[in-house]
């Protein structure tokens, strides 16, 4: 009985999130505010001190539906993921002490490059990102939209990714796009990003079918020149071949 509430709760609350999800046109570029964080064993460092890709997740320690679910399906994209990042877990809830938040890290598990955060300049970094939420008294529960944002190392607003479940693809081709800000990707890394654009109707990364069926067309072209043009010279040699013999028998 306990699951099938805990169910429709979550079911109620995504619903109510849908209605403060941010709004990336304002956001997308910008940089956050460069707040003092501190961690669950009292560490106090700041976002652009940290100078890599970072994913903030914010989240509430509370949290017994959608907050876990976004924990765990984060954690098992990036256990996949090679490249170099820190992800937050930003604390909305003033309540949450750092007793809650050390707890919150051991249940799941984090590893060491993921950090469970608050701040008393929270808001101040929530609202940067168009982050809203809001208690409800009845239900002893924040409703919040379920959300991802990738920061670039400099500290700005590069992507948004919702859901409780990020896509491997995703995530990386997102963190890709952030880490551009700071070095140059390789050819295979600027490749396989080029190959993809974010469609922000669905939240997700397509395949740019345009650019790659030009990039085949194009090596369809580099490869079958040649290859008729050597061709047709060999053909040629090889015809030469039986009155090379007959006049030399």
């Amino acid at each position: 009985m306990s699951g099938i509430f805990s169910l429709l709760l979550l079911l109620v609350l995504l619903s109510w999130a849908n209605e403060l999800l941010p709004d990336e046109k304002k956001t997308i570029g910008t940089y956050v505010p460069d707040v003092s964080l501190e961690d669950s064993d009292g560490r106090v460092f700041s976002i652009k001190g940290l100078n890599k890709v970072v994913v903030l997740n914010p989240i509430y320690t509370r949290c017994t539906s959608a907050c876990p679910l976004m924990t765990q399906g984060l954690k098992k994209a990036i256990k996949d993921l090679r490249e170099d990042l820190v992800v937050l877990s930003l604390t909305f809830d003033p309540k949450d002490g750092l007793e809650d938040l050390r707890r919150f890290r051991e249940v799941h598990n984090l590893p060491e490059n993921w950090y469970v955060v608050r701040s008393k300049e929270a808001e101040k970094l929530l609202r940067a990102i168009d982050y809203r939420y809001r208690y409800d008294e009845k239900l002893g529960e924040f409703d919040h939209p379920n959300l991802y944002v990738v920061l670039t190392p400099s500290g700005r607003v590069s992507r948004y990714l919702y859901g409780v479940n990020p896509k491997l693809r995703d995530l990386e081709l997102a963190v890709l796009e952030a880490k551009r800000e700071e070095v140059r990707l390789s050819p295979i890394e600027g490749f396989w990003l080029r190959c993809f654009r974010y469609n922000p109707e669905r939240g997700t990364y397509e395949v740019d079918w345009f650019f790659v069926l030009n990039v085949a067309g194009g090596m369809f072209t580099f490869t079958l020149v040649p290859a008729l043009v050597w061709g047709k010279g060999i053909y040629k040699f090889f015809r030469t071949i039986p009155y090379f013999l007959v006049k030399n028998s």
